[in-house]
């Protein structure tokens, strides 16, 4: 335990004088930060957790996806969720990382990038390409697990490139990827597997200038208070989106000198980019459809969301006549959300739409309670005061969510049903999902125990957690159900090269250092893992 706290003590010093330096840090140093923080992954594997492995457990089950891994990943694995138990190396290895990665000294970026291309990064991201995930995607299928795919290249990580050019490269990506999602869908379609299992999640601030975004969503904010809500229900901030929003995200050539007449802060610059965002998404939104593929529009800050919002209702509005297509994302952790879930549900049904949802409790707390306080509003601004009510909202949503689409399969004369992907890692949710679906009538109970989704309802459900992370989650939902070729599991799969997803690397831990540091978190992973291998030990498997 002391020379743990050694190495802990050693790693934090060095972070700090990392963050404190200025210019290059002296060979000696880098070499020093470097040899302290891979040593430590290693050594906190290795002599914290050895004795786990001949401690008894009963966290297997005998349908555990962990008993199809090879030995070798799954000693990686071990390694990982190792180094993940401790919040010290989570919070100051973005840091070193980053440092070691863009070090000037030879061989120091070369072999930390081996080092974590042999680690963390094929644990969390199956591929640098679209093509290069293709066979995780085939395996997930193969265990009855759909996908979906997010490239996770963001705007810090492009360096010397022009904002422009970097949007227009991440948008040219997205469209090879759903073509490759494309080709992967009519091969297993002509395996025999049920179509629909693949989607695309797009960070729209990714291919626009998130600036750009932020006045937008400003300006509609003013533009919205000036329009009588016709669903009969206010939604608290960011609001809910409208129709009218196409004049500022879909701007004419002719009313441009309105439109900026009436807001200032928007510029022709502004409103260019803001049609360019407009055809992309539309572009996207059609070759989804195309291709089978489902376009997903992430969520992201609420001084963003407007701006996403009204984008997504105008798509859905567009796309979604027959089948969801384009898929909004619900962030349970908003007081908004109750609210806002009715006005989406009256919305698509006033306007003979189906709605595609993705309901998340939200990955931007941090910076959301931190906006807030800046604002002066009280508690934790936009979001629920505690977590409590975050679980509250999310799980009342699942209620709201299955009883709606249950009354739509009971008159498919008069509404388009809805489409659902429910983002959890948490237990008692799937748990609720599971008990939901069969209490609303849109799963049965067979005789061997486990459950059938009704076939009006097949592929309009999804379960999905993040590739890598919470297996013993996909497991359960797997379980649960009888065996079929239609999804109900889904994995979300980041992807992209090690220096492009390095942000999204560190923010999804520094996000999720709660869960990774609780009882089902990283410990709990790395038990799991650790089980398997003492199987695999006692019955001499290596």
């Amino acid at each position: 335990m002391s020379r743990l706290q050694h190495i802990f003590k050693r790693l934090r010093k060095s972070s700090e004088g990392l963050r404190q330096t200025k210019g290059q840090p002296s060979p000696r140093s880098a070499f020093r930060i470097g040899s302290y923080t891979l040593a430590s992954l290693s050594f906190t594997a290795v002599a914290w957790n050895a004795t786990e492995l001949s401690e008894p457990t009963n966290l297997l089950s005998s349908s555990s996806s962990l008993s199809q891994t090879s030995t070798l990943t799954l000693i990686r694995s071990y390694l990982v969720w190792s180094t993940l138990s401790f919040p010290t190396l989570v919070d100051t290895s973005p840091t070193i990382f980053n440092f070691l990665l863009n070090s000037r000294i030879p061989l120091v970026p070369s072999l930390t990038e081996i080092i974590v291309k042999a680690t963390f990064f094929p644990q969390f991201i199956p591929g640098e390409t679209a093509l290069e995930c293709l066979p995780a995607l085939e395996a997930l299928r193969r265990r009855n697990v759909g996908s979906a795919l997010n490239y996770s290249a963001e705007a810090d990580a492009v360096e010397q490139m022009d904002i422009r050019d970097g949007e227009e490269l991440r948008f040219k990506e997205i469209q090879r990827a759903i073509d490759v999602q494309g080709e992967f869908e009519k091969r297993m379609h002509l395996e025999g597997w049920a179509p629909g299992s693949s989607a695309f999640a797009v960070k729209v601030s990714g291919i626009i200038d998130p600036g750009v975004l932020r006045r937008a969503s400003d300006a509609l904010q003013g533009s919205r208070a000036n329009i009588p809500n016709s669903l009969g229900e206010e939604v608290s901030y960011p609001g809910f989106p409208s129709e009218t929003d196409s004049e500022i995200l879909v701007p004419s050539l002719k009313t441009w000198s309105d439109v900026i007449s009436s807001f200032p802060s928007l510029s022709q610059g502004d409103l260019e980019q803001l049609k360019t965002l407009w055809n992309r998404l539309d572009c996207l939104a059609a070759q989804a459809r195309t291709n089978g593929v489902r376009l997903i529009l992430d969520a992201e800050e609420t001084w963003l969301n407007p701006a996403i919002d009204g984008y997504t209702l105008l798509l859905s509005m567009k796309h979604n006549k027959r089948d969801p297509v384009v898929y909004g994302t619900y962030q349970s952790y908003l007081q908004r959300q109750p609210a806002f879930l009715r006005a989406w549900l009256d919305h698509a049904q006033l306007n003979d739409y189906c709605l595609g949802l993705k309901l998340v409790r939200g990955g931007y707390i941090v910076k959301e309670k931190a906006h807030g306080e800046k604002q002066g509003k009280p508690g934790n601004g936009a979001v629920w005061a505690t977590k409590d009510l975050t679980d509250t909202s999310y799980n009342s949503s699942v209620d709201t969510i299955l009883e709606a689409l249950r009354a739509q399969l009971d008159r498919p004369e008069k509404t388009l049903p809805l489409g659902i992907i429910f983002g959890t890692h948490n237990m008692d949710s799937v748990q609720t999902v599971l008990r939901t679906l069969e209490a609303k009538g849109l799963a049965t109970r067979t005789a061997a125990g486990t459950l059938r989704m009704n076939n009006n309802a097949k592929g309009k459900v999804n379960i999905a957690q993040l590739y890598g992370m919470r297996e013993d989650l996909s497991d359960v939902v797997c379980a649960a159900f009888e065996p079929s070729r239609s999804a109900i599991s889904m994995k979300f799969i980041a992807y992209g090269t090690l220096r492009e997803t390095m942000p999204f690397l560190s923010r999804r831990a520094t996000e999720n250092k709660s869960i990774m540091s609780g009882p089902t978190g990283a410990a709990a992973e790395r038990r799991r893992v650790g089980a398997e291998l003492r199987s695999r030990l006692s019955f001499g498997l290596l």
